[in-house]
């Protein structure tokens, strides 16, 4: 685990902010896509919350696990913000061009940790993780190899590791769930980037009835008896809206939930892949969903295939 929950900022960026909406929402832009590359036949268009498509309209499930890099493991780290960064990064290269930076989660941790002003393993923020990927950007993980050594882990990355940030700095960020937004909201339009082949990362709150998705992935709402354990960060790779999860616990039984890629190895779950019931986002258990975009990935015309 190690995730920080973290308060809307009425200056993060979302999916009306204009620099968001000039990939994303234009129809010139559209046709300019289609006249550069006339074997383009589809192009990425995402309405802002305000003109969202209609729920009836989208796909029951969804499931973009193929384009993901492989499963990593955190470890005894507070990591998971890192290892979530870097699988959105690694998920849009592979996408987009067919390969990916096997990136370093240690360097991206230590880095987020630099801007808060934070050593040892204190968790991060998902908007710091953000904002400290395009600052520095992220080395190859042969540069920086992971290790939750306690001895090793808080070391400061050499000069060179910065030497990349050139390739992360057109990079956006933006919250799908700012100030004032209805959970119903955040959720429709959570599972329509999903089913456009846009992933997204997040927190959420952990009980201990977690235990009960080590072999299945299926992670339960919480009973009313259970204990807060913490938070942890995940990355969002699709959904199902059939699926139902039962908490053994205390019989709270959900349907639908989103399909998440873990960090903590292939033997969680499945193959490191689960499931966390809607009912976390629409009850206030999950927030700071942050999601990545770069021109040059909507450019390929690799997405909503």
């Amino acid at each position: 685990m190690g995730w920080l929950p973290d308060r809307p900022d009425f200056r993060d960026y979302h999916e009306a902010t204009e620099a968001i909406r000039e990939m994303l929402d234009s129809e010139e832009q559209l046709k300019r896509e289609i006249r550069k590359r006339p074997s383009l036949d589809k192009a990425l268009t995402i309405p802002p919350l305000s003109r969202r498509v209609k729920a009836d309209s989208l796909p029951a499930s969804v499931d973009l696990r193929d384009y993901c890099s492989p499963v990593e493991d955190q470890g005894q780290l507070g990591s998971c913000t890192a290892h979530a960064g870097v699988g959105l990064i690694e998920y849009y290269e592979r996408r987009a061009f067919g390969r990916h930076l096997d990136a370093s989660r240690l360097f991206l941790y230590k880095a987020t940790r630099n801007l808060m002003k934070m050593r040892g393993d204190t968790g991060a923020y998902l908007r710091t993780t953000m904002g400290a990927m395009v600052l520095f950007g992220v080395p190859p993980e042969s540069y920086w190899p992971y290790t939750d050594d306690p001895s090793a882990f808080d070391r400061e990355p050499t000069a060179f590791c910065y030497a990349f940030a050139q390739n992360f700095q057109t990079i956006k960020y933006f919250r799908h769930d700012p100030a004032g937004a209805a959970p119903d909201a955040v959720l429709h339009s959570l599972k329509t980037y999903l089913s456009r082949g846009f992933p997204f990362i997040f927190g959420f709150s952990v009980y201990n009835s977690i235990e009960q998705a080590e072999t299945s992935g299926r992670i339960p709402f919480p009973s009313q008896r259970e204990r807060l354990e913490g938070g942890h960060a995940i990355m969002a790779v699709g959904y199902d809206d059939k699926l139902e999860i039962t908490n053994k616990f205390g019989g709270v039984k959900t349907k639908g939930a989103l399909l998440i890629r873990n960090s903590w190895g292939t033997s969680w779950g499945e193959r490191g892949y689960g499931w966390l019931p809607y009912d976390y986002v629409l009850r206030g258990l999950a927030e700071d969903f942050w999601s990545i975009l770069k021109k040059e990935w909507v450019d390929t015309g690799a997405f909503a295939e």
